[in-house]
Order: C-alpha cells, then structure tokens, then sequence
C-alpha cells in the first residue's frame, strides 16, 4: 500500500508545476523514510 501511494506521489511530481517541486520532493522523502522505518520494524 505504501510502495503505491509512492509511486502516486512521483507521479504527481513531474506533472505539477516547478514551484511545487520543494514541496513534492518533501513528501516523497517522507515516504521513503516511512517505508524504510516500515522494513525495519518487520
């Protein structure tokens, strides 16, 4: 579920407009960092 909601967040990335990208990059690290924590704890 949270590898799709990933891939949902890149997509959005690169259609949404440039001054958006900061703030996009953003969630996506957090994703990421939540996915990690996730494989840690299994």
């Amino acid at each position: 579920m949270q590898l799709y909601r990933a891939k949902k967040i890149s997509v959005q990335f690169n259609i949404e407009p440039a001054h958006k990208l900061k703030i996009d990059q953003n969630k996506l690290q957090n994703c990421r960092s939540n996915i990690l924590n996730l494989v840690n704890v299994l």
